[in-house]
């Protein structure tokens, strides 16, 4: 690699560090979160979607610390991390009080919470790809990583469909 083509890399590598630092206190927040939707969908038709979006998201946000340390970014903000974390349990213990319907309601916001927080995944894996061989990534597993995202979405897509009709079932 020549003097230029390491500038620029390490240029990219060093705007990308918060960037993708923030992705990951978001994904720590978001696993807890997918967790918790698939155990209280659990017995429902799309609790074993759910549960695999769940384990999937675990999985890409593992994926995405290495990509941290592929890239020289070891010093990842714990903080970040932990604030993210601390925050899906303080919602999670306020929404333990709430009534039947409100929980009902509150599962209709969950989904498109987390269908939400997808898109927002799709972009980094977006972005990942596009800067995949000036980083020395992986270009194929960022395009997979982009393309199980879209599929999550769209299966969020059908999931939000199911409990809208059990809300709107309850409101009747």
């Amino acid at each position: 690699m020549d003097e230029r083509a390491a500038d620029v890399r390490r240029e990219t590598v060093e705007g990308l560090g918060t960037y993708l630092n923030d992705h990951l206190a978001g994904s720590v927040a978001g696993a807890e979160r997918f967790a918790r939707l698939a155990s209280a969908l659990a017995s429902t038709s799309v609790g074993p979607a759910v549960d695999t979006i769940a384990q999937q998201v675990a999985e890409e946000r593992d994926e995405l610390r290495a990509v941290l340390e592929a890239l020289g970014l070891t010093r990842q903000n714990r903080l970040k991390q932990a604030a993210a974390w601390a925050g899906e349990h303080v919602a999670r213990l306020k929404s333990s009080r709430r009534s039947l319907h409100d929980r009902r309601t509150a599962a209709l916001l969950e989904v498109e919470i987390l269908r939400a927080a997808l898109v927002g995944k799709l972009g980094v894996w977006q972005v990942l790809e596009d800067v995949a061989g000036d980083l020395g990534l992986e270009a194929a597993r960022m395009t997979e990583l982009r393309e199980r995202t879209l599929r999550q979405v769209a299966t969020m897509d059908e999931v939000h469909a199911a409990v809208r009709v059990r809300v709107l079932r309850a409101v009747s």
